[in-house]
């Protein structure tokens, strides 16, 4: 046995494995002598039938099993005791064709292409600076949510007819260019409030409209903002950019609410547990449970532009040629070539980071226990089936239970596992990089969060 490994580029080495016959005879012998054990031949009393037929009959499968058998066993056991951190696994040489002539050799010689995987220099310190975002809550915001609150705890009743102030909820159906039912096209009941309407004479059609009443109408030419279609119509916004169709709207409730007043009895009922006594300290309560919510938002931009952004610093090489080819041998009838070039880009992207966070991760003990995983299980249950009272010894057999039951879903405890992984990673980020914190309205939050991202 003799294996030796050549490099033949920056990340990528050739091994090359000869096997000589006292690698493998004894083996073969052994296997073929349980054949014989085994071998039910007619003329032969079982056991006893000639070696030379056994041998006739399975040498070569044998043969090539045992070779295979031992080439795999050295071929790892090289690869780990050299300690080569290689990427993928290795793949049949293009350039070396193998000398393994089961019928007439004796000695045979395997070729291996690997990759290596790259040595990664970058350390995460102040020196690296990273935006995070910080969503300005606007007075116009504040103002949304107050109202909100006021309708939430409003007077609510359901009028006869359409009027200005009242919300309708249709079934809306797709028209085609005779104003038949559009087969195959958008159908979906939705709300929207009158008020909404900036064309004049489609609110005029609806106001004194009851239930049952039919009205036809182009909605993007009616209310001349996506957003709020796509909503109705239960459609993503992209679809609405060329949509220049009516609809038939067949009206089946309306809704009226007529906003609380503010005062005390409005701050009781939000807030119950709150000592509020004015409009501003409730528009600072909302303002301070708004920016909680937005916090969680804020952290998901910061986490996919810091990623970028530590990719591009840490200029990881990638042997592309080498990981296409595992790419696809590894997704054989699943994945074509013209496919994984299509896609490399991500991929490529996908790998550089699992790499630089395999480092991060090692370089600074970033371990997730059993234990964390069914504290956050437990954790969660609490919250929002126990009501807080999780700590009740009562309950803590049936929480025990009930977090078992999660753990049996391998699935579910993976998603997990990433969800505490990602929360080291975050706060490690907040941690050691130099943050720059940045306020940014929620509408340009929003643009700036669906851009695609880089790869």
């Amino acid at each position: 046995m003799n294996i030796t490994k050549e490099s033949t580029g920056d990340l990528t080495a050739l091994i090359t494995v000869e096997i000589n016959e006292n690698d493998y005879a004894d083996k073969v012998k052994s296997s073929l002598n349980g054949y014989r054990r085994k071998a039910n031949i007619p003329g032969f009393r079982a056991g006893k039938v000639p070696f030379g037929i056994v041998n006739k009959m399975y040498g070569k499968a044998v043969l090539g099993e045992e070779v295979n058998k031992v080439l795999s066993e050295k071929l790892n056991s090289y690869i780990t005791e050299n300690k080569l951190n290689i990427l993928g696994n290795p793949l049949p040489s293009l350039e070396n064709k193998d000398k393994a002539d089961l019928d007439n050799d004796k000695d045979f010689t395997f070729y291996f292409d690997i990759a290596l995987s790259p040595e990664i220099k970058l350390e995460l310190n102040d020196k690296i600076k990273a935006n995070y975002f910080d969503i300005e809550i606007s007075d116009k915001m504040l103002d949304d949510y107050v109202l909100d609150i006021q309708n939430r705890f409003g007077e609510h009743s359901n009028p006869e007819v359409v009027a200005e102030g009242t919300e309708v909820e249709a079934e809306f159906k797709q028209l085609d260019a005779d104003g038949n039912i559009l087969e195959g096209g958008i159908a979906h009941k939705g709300k929207f409030k009158v008020d909404d309407i900036k064309l004049k004479t489609v609110a005029k059609k609806f106001i004194g409209a009851a239930k049952g009443d039919k009205v036809v109408f182009d909605p993007m030419k009616a209310f001349k903002d996506a957003d709020k279609v796509a909503a109705m119509l239960a459609v993503a916004k992209e679809m609405l950019e060329d949509l220049k169709a009516d609809f038939e709207a067949v009206i089946t409730e309306i809704y009226l609410t007529i906003p609380a007043e503010i005062n005390e009895d409005l701050y009781k009922k939000a807030y119950p547990n709150d000592e509020i006594k004015s409009e501003e300290e409730l528009r600072a309560r909302i303002k301070e449970d708004a920016a909680k919510q937005f916090i969680a938002e804020s952290d998901k931009l910061f986490m996919s532009e810091t990623v970028d952004m530590l990719i591009e610093k840490a200029k990881i090489q990638i042997p592309a040629d080498f990981m296409k080819r595992w790419v696809l041998a590894n997704n054989e009838g699943k994945l074509t070539a013209e496919q994984i070039e299509v896609q490399w880009d991500s991929y490529e992207h996908s790998l550089k980071w699992q790499l630089l966070q395999d480092k991060i991760f090692k370089e600074n003990d970033i371990k997730v226990e059993q234990a964390e995983v069914r504290e956050h299980i437990k954790g969660f249950i609490g919250g929002q089936y126990f009501g807080g009272q999780a700590q009740d010894p009562a309950l803590a057999s049936q929480m025990d239970g009930i977090v078992d039951s999660v753990m049996q879903n391998q699935e579910e405890v993976n998603k997990i596992y990433d969800q505490l992984y990602d929360k080291k990673l975050l706060d490690l980020f907040k941690e050691k990089l130099s943050l720059k914190n940045k306020s940014i309205s929620l509408e340009n939050f929003i643009k700036k969060a669906s851009q695609p991202p880089k790869a």
